[in-house]
């Protein structure tokens, strides 16, 4: 989980940054994330153990943290981060923040933050999680995690998303999976054969092979 809105300082269009959860298993669940992002050290981004990398300028960390302190003021609670920090090398970093008690109007969820920001909502009967999951603006991608493969599949048909993850959270390594987004989350695939398609330019030829040197 943590890994799905904090790796690579959360700057990934596949962000897992808007988390869903039944109101049976959101405290534990939460509880969990909180504990897991509280132990990342930061590091560099081209670093293979790196979990927690800087931001990629001074300008978007000034972004992310304006989102968050809106939402602050707005009412939410930010359970953990929500604030900003400078390493010895003068790297930007953005504590892993997780905010509960939020609505669709707030920053946090209605905007791409592109940084290491998790908000929590939550649902009792699966048509209102579905309702929730269905973002206004953007469907790049989104995963489904349950033990129960029908309401998986409902879920997975439901949700306006280019790409369904269900019980897992990443793109395959094979890269023959086409990926791209509905809404406003891309135009077109990448990725699969769709990538080579679009590439080509298509050329019509038409060719008279009629001899016309006898006049006939």
């Amino acid at each position: 989980m943590s890994r799905g809105f904090a790796a690579n300082g959360g700057q990934a269009c596949v962000a897992g940054t808007r988390l869903i959860a039944h109101r049976s298993v959101v405290n534990e669940l939460v509880e969990g994330v909180v504990r897991t992002v509280s132990l990342l050290k930061p590091g560099l981004t081209w670093e293979m153990s790196t979990r927690f990398s800087p931001i990629i300028s001074a300008a978007q960390l000034s972004q992310i943290d304006a989102k968050v302190r809106a939402s602050r003021e707005a009412g939410a609670d930010v359970l953990c981060g929500g604030s900003s920090f400078d390493d010895e090398a003068g790297r930007f970093f953005y504590r892993p923040t997780v905010i509960s008690r939020v609505d669709a109007g707030m920053p946090v969820v209605q905007e791409e933050v592109f940084g290491p920001v998790l908000t929590v909502q939550t649902f009792e009967y699966e048509e209102e999680g579905l309702l929730l999951a269905d973002h206004p603006s953007y469907g790049l991608a989104a995963g489904v995690h349950t033990s129960d493969i029908g309401q998986a599949l409902r879920a997975m048909r439901r949700i306006a998303a280019g790409t369904i993850w269900i019980n897992r959270y990443g793109r395959s390594k094979d890269l023959i999976i086409p990926t791209g987004g509905f809404k406003g989350s891309g135009v077109g695939k990448d990725l699969g054969h769709q990538t080579f398609e679009a590439a080509q330019r298509e050329k019509s030829v038409l060719t008279d092979f009629e001899d016309r040197s006898t006049g006939e």
